[in-house]
């Protein structure tokens, strides 16, 4: 996991220290998508205890390539009667809001959205 924020979150000449004074590794939950962990962040950064949600590593380029997979299996099955729903539709709409799931800055604006109504 802290290879990821690593990679992913710091800054380029920042080490992981700088930014957390804890980590914990084992992490609080974990989904298909992703997990978080309990840290707190170095004084520089508010000193405040958070949850560092992370992506699993190449999640998104497989669960969307199996949802295209999924898709062109279904366009050929689109408009076959003996079947109770529209398969491809379901499909595409579950690309889409999994396209949604994966974007973590969208879900950190909202949480900040939220939070500032309820401030």
């Amino acid at each position: 996991a802290k290879a990821v924020v690593v990679q992913e979150l710091l800054n380029r000449h920042e080490k992981f220290e700088d930014v957390f004074s804890e980590f914990d590794d084992e992490p609080l939950g974990a989904a298909s998508v992703a997990q978080v962990h309990r840290a707190v962040l170095t004084e520089k950064y508010g000193g405040k205890e958070v949850a560092v949600k992370i992506q699993r590593p190449s999640i998104e380029s497989k669960l969307m390539g199996d949802i295209a997979n999924l898709k062109a299996l279904t366009k050929a099955l689109q408009n076959v009667d003996a079947l109770p729903l529209d398969y491809y539709t379901v499909m595409a709409e579950l690309e889409k809001q999994l396209g949604d799931e994966f974007d973590f800055v969208a879900e950190a604006v909202a949480m900040d959205r939220i939070y500032n109504s309820l401030s």
